[in-house]
Formats: structure tokens, C-alpha cells, sequence
């Protein structure tokens, strides 16, 4: 074997932390890394094929890909869906793993109701995809392979949710819950999506989070259950402390960056910026996908070169309406 061969089979040995969960047995797994497509990624019973971009940079995707190999060798007939997969997949990183930033995101604080994608074209774009859909979002229509009902973006937020109620248990719940998982209780089937509206997306939400809740053998913590919900802001997922229109102004990309900076030291004010490139979330920096009419706000302030016709502008309902024309870069902040 060369050294460069040694150092793509040490980049998998990150599965250890899973012995404890498996304790009868260690957990092992055929592991096939792809030299001829870097990108590629197959799961199957008892095997991983997987691409040596992946091994080479990118340490989470593998790690999960490892995982989800696991799980579905342990227990195939629980993981047969790919939604449900991923979603404890996503568990085990935060709890078992301590995964507790991806891609320079914070789990805690930047995975939330407002930053989620729940079509799988706004999935594509999110740092939080999974390997598994690769492929898939590298086609020019990602929607058309819509794989679970319109709801893949609601993955790693059903999983962070889970990781929230388990932090608050006790640690009799939580060997519970873990004993659950190893011995591969059945998990719910994905309740359809009926309605796409917000209030319809918020219902499907805590209807999944509860029936993944009871399956898991959480205990019945309706006030763990209530604190999670509202810390991934499912509530009021369209309402903002300030949202800033930049859609018309060619200084667009400076005044971003004025936003993200001030943002860091504004913490506690959820901003949303519309671009011309869409809508971003400080101070996660994350995209958000709701639309325009959807959006309430404090303090709406646009920044335009010329002003746009009415039908051309963001519609958002604000408290406060403020705007500046300016064609070039904002040297005084002054949307406090």
C-alpha cells in the first residue's frame, strides 16, 4: 500500500465513537473508496462506496457517510428510508460524535426554522446537504428529483431539534434513548406534507419532531419539546428585528459586508438582507428561502441607486420603513 493509499484508509478510521452504541459487536464496515469518480457515493447493506474527494476534504461528509453505513448494516429494515437515515445520522454527529459545527457553522446557533430549505432546489444550496444528493443537485433541475415530499431542508433542523430535547434529559433518559437506537426501534413514517404554507410547514414540523420524539423513547417532555421549538425560532420564522433591501444598488456586495460585520456585534437582532443573488441571514450568513410577502419586520430600510417601480420592490410588512438612494458603497451606518 503507498502513503498516499495509507493516508485515505486512516481518513476512515473515525468510528470509534459509535463502539459504546454497539457495544456487542464492533462496528465494522466494507469500505470502498472510488478513485475514478471523485464525488461518488453509494450506500448499501454491510458497504460504503465512497469518492476520494470526500476522504480527501471534506471530513464530515465522510464521517456521515460512515454512519449512515453503520446503521444500515446494524438495522436495515429500521433505515430503509433514506430520510429517516439522515436524520439520525445528523443525531448521532451532534450527540454521540460532538459535532457541534459544520462547515463553520454552528449547529446551536445558525440551524434554525428561518434558514431552512424545505424545497430540495433550496436544499441544493444549503451548507447542511448531504452527500447522499450530490449528485442529484448537480442537475440543472434538482426539483424534478424531489426525494422526500418537499421537506429534505427540514433534516438537519428535525435532527437539531432531537439533539436539543436529548440535551435537556436526564442521563437515565438518555441511555433510554441510545438503547433505542441499538436496538433499532422502527422509526416513523415521514408524514406527507399537505400544505406548503407556513403554517402548514410548522404543523408538519412538530408533528415530525413528536412522532420522532416518542419513537426514540424520549420521555414525554412537552416543556423540552416546547423550549426547542422555540429556539429554532419555528414559531415566527418570518418575523425580523431589521430586514434590509439591496436589490437595487450596484454597491450591493460592499454594503453585505457592512451588514455581516455590524451583525457580529448585533447578535441578538435577527437581520435579513435581500440581494440580488437572494435573501441572506445574518449573522449566520445562511440562505433563506421565504418570500418577500412573507416577511415581517421591525425595520424595513431599502438602499436603491434608482427607485424601482412599485411592483419591483421587496414587499415586506414592517413597523418602521426606511430608505437611502445611494449608487455607491454606504461609508456611515445608519440603519440602527
Amino acid at each position: 500500500m503507498t502513503q498516499d493509499h495509507l493516508s485515505l484508509v486512516r481518513a476512515l478510521e473515525t468510528l470509534d465513537s459509535l463502539r459504546p452504541l454497539f457495544p456487542t459487536r464492533q462496528p465494522h464496515l466494507a469500505v470502498e473508496i472510488n478513485l475514478a469518480d471523485p464525488r461518488a457515493f453509494t450506500l448499501g447493506n454491510g458497504f460504503v462506496r465512497i469518492g476520494r474527494a470526500w476522504v480527501d476534504s471534506d471530513p464530515l461528509q465522510t464521517q456521515r457517510a460512515l454512519i449512515m453505513g453503520v446503521l444500515k448494516r446494524e438495522n436495515p429494515q429500521t433505515y430503509s428510508n433514506q430520510f429517516q437515515l439522515e436524520v439520525m445520522t445528523d443525531f448521532l454527529l451532534m450527540t454521540v460524535f460532538g459535532r457541534d459545527e459544520w462547515y463553520e457553522h454552528s449547529v446551536g446557533e445558525d440551524i434554525k426554522f428561518s434558514t431552512t430549505a424545505p424545497s430540495f432546489s433550496d436544499y441544493c444550496h444549503s451548507p447542511f446537504r448531504s452527500l447522499a444528493h450530490d449528485e442529484a443537485c448537480r442537475l440543472p433541475d434538482p426539483d424534478s428529483v424531489d426525494l422526500q415530499a418537499s421537506v429534505w431542508g427540514f433534516r438537519p433542523l428535525l435532527a437539531s431539534a432531537l439533539w436539543r430535547v436529548y440535551r435537556q434529559a436526564s442521563l437515565g433518559q438518555k441511555l433510554k434513548v441510545l438503547r433505542a437506537i441499538r436496538q433499532g426501534r422502527p422509526l416513523p413514517a415521514l408524514a406527507k406534507l399537505e400544505d406548503s404554507s407556513l403554517e402548514g410547514l410548522v404543523h408538519w414540523f412538530e408533528l415530525s419532531l413528536n412522532s420522532y420524539a416518542s419513537a426514540m423513547r424520549f420521555p414525554t417532555l412537552d416543556d423540552s419539546v416546547k423550549r426547542a421549538m422555540k429556539e429554532l425560532e419555528v414559531e415566527s420564522p418570518t418575523h425580523w428585528e431589521l430586514t434590509v433591501d439591496v436589490t437595487n444598488t450596484p454597491a450591493w456586495k460592499e454594503i453585505l459586508q457592512q451588514l455581516q460585520k455590524w451583525s457580529q456585534f448585533h447578535k441578538g437582532e435577527r437581520t435579513l438582507v435581500f440581494t440580488p443573488e437572494g435573501a441572506v441571514a445574518l449573522p449566520s450568513n445562511l440562505p433563506v428561502a421565504w418570500a418577500g410577502e412573507n416577511i415581517h419586520s421591525q425595520k424595513h430600510v431599502m438602499i436603491a441607486c434608482a427607485w424601482p417601480e412599485a411592483e419591483n420592490m421587496v414587499p415586506v410588512s414592517a413597523r418602521h420603513v426606511f430608505a437611502k438612494q445611494s449608487c455607491g458603497k454606504i461609508e456611515s451606518i445608519f440603519w440602527n
